[in-house]
């Protein structure tokens, strides 16, 4: 009989795992271009880009490394798709143009670790949410390391694991790739704000 029972807490056990998803979600707040690629300007110029990420949680900061490889990546595609420069770079060489990225993700970690506690224990019934703001600054500087102009952009995104919410995930993209889309958009915005005002 305890065998029995032992069997029926294992079983349902692993079932939660197997119905439990996860899904990340973006706020929307930041609007698409209405033109993309933007108007490309008479002369085309080289911009070298120098990409910083960190995580700020509770006012402390640290470098977010583990987000890097994503994130430079993203801001390379979105410059390079913006057909604005006739050469991009996240190398250190000289270029016409500067772009000095900071990608800040402000969230609290502290909650979020509690929220994901209580929906291990009580296995996914009551969800584990989390939710932060990423922010991209930047500073766009001539080849005289004089500034142009400075451009911030945001977009908050939210974290959900919960039981049976494996169902939803089938009609949404994975946390990776909606992080992948933020990082990009951001840029996209950037960049469309950056040649309105002519920076370039």
């Amino acid at each position: 009989m305890r065998f029995t029972t032992i069997c029926v807490q294992l079983t349902v056990l692993l079932l939660s795992y197997l119905v439990t998803g996860c899904m990340m979600l973006r706020g929307d707040q930041l609007q698409p271009p209405t033109q993309w690629p933007p108007e490309k300007p008479l002369q085309m110029k080289s911009i070298a880009l120098v990409v910083k990420s960190q995580f700020e949680s509770n006012g402390s900061s640290k470098e977010n490394e583990s987000a890097m490889h994503l994130i430079e990546g993203q801001a390379q595609k979105a410059y390079t798709d913006s057909a604005l420069f006739s050469h991009v770079t996240v190398a250190k060489e000289q270029a016409d143009v500067l772009a000095e990225i900071r990608i800040t993700e402000d969230g609290n970690k502290f909650l979020a670790g509690i929220s994901g506690f209580i929906s291990g224990f009580t296995m996914g019934i009551v969800p584990g949410y989390a939710h932060a703001t990423l922010t991209s600054q930047t500073v766009f500087k001539n080849n005289a390391d004089e500034e142009i102009g400075t451009i911030e952009k945001s977009e908050s995104i939210s974290f959900w694991i919960q039981i049976f919410l494996v169902a939803a995930m089938p009609f949404r993209d994975e946390p990776k790739v909606v992080a992948r889309d933020v990082y990009y958009d951001l840029n996209r915005a950037t960049l469309a704000e950056a040649r309105s005002r002519g920076y370039f």
